[in-house]
């Protein structure tokens, strides 16, 4: 039987009991078989954190099941970015204005404050064909 590994956040002591100790290690087998990995990898870190503020139990659990739900939606929304292939991000602050001297600085500094959804105002953008 192996003890629990401390993360870089936090030092958890040793389970106290072998029947502790099986049960932490029950816990994150528990949680690796569920895929929860960042739960796997942050439950020395809530149960620490847990003992020392006398969390509950059902806040323990929260606070753990929130980091996998975060971890979770951070990768969904890296793998919708990789299966858009979209090239790489632009930013209106790198948006070269000499470039395309047609383009109105202001307007376009206007439009990304996004006040027109405050005033319902509909916009509308024209442009050739190809452009975007």
């Amino acid at each position: 039987m192996t003890t629990p590994t401390s993360t870089s956040t936090s030092t958890v002591p040793a389970p106290s009991t072998a029947a502790q100790a099986s049960l932490y290690q029950q816990l994150r087998g528990h949680l690796a078989a569920l895929k929860l990995h960042t739960a796997a990898e942050a439950l020395p870190a809530v149960l620490d954190r847990a003992a020392t503020e006398k969390l509950s139990l059902t806040a323990a659990l929260e606070h753990l099941l929130a980091l996998e739900v975060e971890a979770t939606q951070a990768r969904r929304l890296a793998g919708r970015l990789r299966f858009a292939s979209l090239p790489t991000p632009a930013t209106l602050e790198e948006f070269d204005y000499d470039a395309q001297p047609a383009a109105d600085r202001a307007l376009i500094q206007e439009l990304a404050s996004c006040r027109y959804l405050d005033t319902a105002t509909n916009v509308l953008l024209i442009g050739p064909v190809g452009r975007g």
